[in-house]
């Protein structure tokens, strides 16, 4: 089983960052059930989806427009 911290955001959402990939995923690339080894809380930040749309990185941040 693949190695996994557990990520909670202020939000109240929860995410799962590999920590490390097992053998048989490394020979198959087929995820295996997560094994959640760590929890971190992020408690002072919101995750990738709540966040506010003007603090991320997009064509229009670099001068570029769509």
């Amino acid at each position: 089983m693949c190695d996994y911290t557990q990520v909670e955001y202020a939000c109240g959402h929860l995410r799962y960052t590999v920590k490390a990939w097992c053998t048989r995923y490394q020979e198959t690339h087929r995820r295996c059930p997560a094994n959640v080894i760590a929890i971190e809380h992020r408690l002072d930040e919101k995750c990738g989806d709540c966040r506010d749309t003007s603090t991320r990185h997009g064509p229009s941040a670099y001068g570029m427009s769509r």
